[in-house]
Parts: C-alpha cells; sequence; structure tokens
C-alpha cells in the first residue's frame, strides 16, 4: 500500500503517542487514588468494578488500545514489504495482540475481596489469551529485523524484549496465583517492557519514514 511519508510517520506516531497515554493512566489514576499502591497492586485495579475514577480511567485505556491498534496495523500495512517476511508475521501478532487487549473495556477485573463475575474471570481468560501474542510479537519482528544491517541493533533489542517480557510474565503470574508481596511493581516490569519497546520501535519508524 502507497502513502505519503509525512501519513506514514504520523501513523506511526500513534504508538508514541500511545504508550504516553498509558503512562498517564497509570500515574493519574494512582494519584487519585487516594492509598493505592503501585508496588502491591495490579494496573488493571485502576479500571475495575467499583474503582474510584474508572470512567476516566477507561477513557484513558480505551484510547491508548485504539492508537496501539492503528500502529500495528500500520507496522502490517507499511512494513511488510521493506523487512523479512518474519516482520509481516510478526506485525499480525501485533495487531491480534491489541485487537484482543480492547476487549479489556468490556471485560473489568474485580477488586481483591469481591466476589468473582463473569466479567472478571473473561478478564483474566484475556489476560492469558493475550500472553502469547505480546511474547511473539517481539521475538518475531526481532529476528526479521536483525537479518537487515540497518535495523539490526533494534532487531537483538527486541529479542531481548521478548526474552524479558517472558520472564516477567511469567513471574508476575507465580505472584498472582500466591498472592505474593510487590505483584504490582513485578507487574510494572513486565508491562513496562513492552511499552518502552512500542516507544522506541515508533520513533525509529517516524525517523526511517
Amino acid at each position: 500500500m502507497k502513502a505519503s511519508g509525512n501519513t506514514r510517520r504520523i501513523l506511526f506516531s500513534s504508538g508514541l503517542i500511545a504508550v504516553v497515554l498509558y503512562i498517564l493512566h497509570v500515574i493519574i489514576g494512582g494519584f487519585l487514588w487516594k492509598g493505592y499502591n503501585h508496588l502491591h497492586q495490579p494496573i488493571s485495579d485502576l479500571t475495575a468494578e467499583g474503582a474510584p475514577n474508572q470512567s476516566l480511567m477507561l477513557v484513558f485505556t480505551t484510547a491508548y488500545g485504539i492508537l496501539a491498534l492503528i500502529f500495528a496495523i500500520s507496522i502490517a500495512v507499511f512494513e511488510k514489504t521493506h523487512h523479512n517476511k518474519l516482520v509481516a508475521w510478526g506485525s499480525i501478532c501485533f495487531v491480534l495482540m491489541h485487537l484482543v487487549s480492547l476487549s479489556y473495556g468490556f471485560f473489568p477485573e474485580d477488586l481483591q475481596g469481591q466476589e468473582q463475575t463473569f466479567a472478571g474471570f473473561m478478564h483474566i481468560a484475556v489476560t492469558a489469551l493475550i500472553v502469547p501474542f505480546t511474547i511473539m510479537t517481539p521475538l518475531l519482528l526481532g529476528l526479521g529485523f536483525r537479518k537487515q544491517e540497518n535495523w539490526k541493533t533494534f532487531g537483538i533489542y527486541s529479542i531481548i524484549t521478548g526474552v524479558l517480557i517472558l520472564i516477567f510474565g511469567g513471574t508476575s503470574a507465580m505472584f498472582f496465583v500466591n498472592k505474593l508481596s510487590f505483584f504490582g511493581l513485578i507487574e510494572r516490569l513486565n508491562i513496562g517492557t513492552l511499552q518502552v519497546w512500542t516507544l522506541l520501535l515508533s520513533s525509529k519508524l517516524i525517523r526511517t519514514n
């Protein structure tokens, strides 16, 4: 698909804006919720059923999800012919990851201590579904990027990102199941790794287009 450089740069900037919105949602949500603990509570508590300022936080997360999906689709449409086939498969995983992620808005988490609801159960199911896409996206893109000289360094970084998400994701699951302290910190390491990667990928695509 052909598009002007300006159009591509605008579309690729959606990834950068999405990350900024996600960070704002975490910071503002934690600030407005007196007593919220970033070290121990999951980020999804901010949009959980019955959480303070749930409606406002959903505005941030929905906008994030839409912009992140636009970013992923833009990579799939404009970059697939410029790179190794693995990049095309990685971009498909990226699109699927954010398509699934948008369903979080329909299935808010149950706050700790509340009786489990269908929506809360589906929130956990969506999380389980999104995990393989989250790991495979940077891994496949990285394996594809590293075959090109001007993308080799970013490709290696992407592979490392995929491995870190696998490690932090597994650790987060262990902390969640065993209700261990500092779950919020481990989860933020996991999600933060993905968000930093997304920010850097968006920035690189803007510069190279």
